[in-house]
C-alpha cells in the first residue's frame, strides 16, 4: 500500500467514527428528550419540556398519579401566562434558564437527559440550597430581612399546590370530606326528623 492510498484509507476510517458517533450522540438525545403532548402558551416547548421532567421527578407516577398524568405542567404553564406580571414571568424564565446552565455544568447534559437517579439527587441538591418561603401572616411577611426566593422553590410550591388541589387527588386520594356536613337551607319546623336524614 502506497503512502496515498494510506492517508485515503485513514481519512475514509476518521470519517466514518466521527459520524458514527455524531449519529448515536443525536439518536440518544432524541431518545433522551422529553417530548410534550400539549401547546404552551408561556413557555416554549423545550422550556414546558423542562418543567414537566421537574414535576414528574417532584411527584412521580406511582400507585397514584404523576404530576404529568394530572396536567399540573399544563396548569403552571397557564397559571404563570394569565397571572403574573412582566417582571415576574421575566424572573421565572431567567430562573429556568439558570436551573438549566447549573444543570449543564455538573452533568454536562441537560436536565431532560439525566437518569432519574440524577434527576432526584440534583433536585435534592437544589432543595437543600434553597431558602424556605418565610413566615408571613396574612401575606405579610414576619421576618425582617427574608432570603430571596429561588426558581426551585417557587416551582416546587407549585407543583406541590397544583398537584393537591386537583380534583382527582381531592376526591379519590385526599377523599375530602366537608365538615360540618351537608348545608339544609329550607326545614319545615313541624317536621322532627329532619336533623336525621
Amino acid at each position: 500500500m502506497n503512502r496515498r492510498e494510506y492517508i485515503k484509507n485513514i481519512t475514509l476510517l476518521l470519517g466514518y467514527s466521527v459520524s458514527t458517533t455524531s449519529m448515536m450522540q443525536l439518536i440518544s438525545s432524541c431518545k433522551n428528550q422529553s417530548h410534550i403532548d400539549w401547546k404552551p402558551v408561556f413557555f416554549n416547548a423545550d422550556q414546558a419540556s423542562l418543567i414537566s421532567d421537574i414535576a414528574e421527578t417532584i411527584l412521580p407516577e406511582t400507585k397514584t398519579p404523576g404530576a404529568k398524568s394530572l396536567g399540573v405542567p399544563q396548569l403552571i404553564d397557564l397559571l404563570y401566562a394569565e397571572l403574573l406580571n412582566e417582571e415576574d414571568k421575566k424572573n421565572i424564565l431567567e430562573g429556568l434558564n439558570s436551573f438549566e446552565k447549573e444543570c449543564q455544568q455538573k452533568y454536562n447534559q441537560s436536565f431532560c437527559n439525566l437518569t432519574q437517579e440524577q434527576k432526584e439527587l440534583f433536585l435534592t441538591e437544589q432543595d437543600k440550597l434553597s431558602p424556605k418561603f418565610p413566615i408571613s401572616m396574612w401575606g405579610i411577611n414576619l421576618e425582617p430581612h427574608p432570603l430571596p426566593i429561588t426558581f426551585y422553590r417557587r416551582i416546587k410550591s407549585m407543583v406541590l399546590m397544583s398537584y393537591f388541589t386537583s380534583e382527582k387527588i381531592g376526591k379519590e386520594i385526599l377523599v375530602y370530606d366537608p365538615v360540618p356536613g351537608n348545608y339544609i337551607g329550607c326545614i319545615a319546623l313541624d317536621n322532627k326528623n329532619s336533623f336525621t336524614d
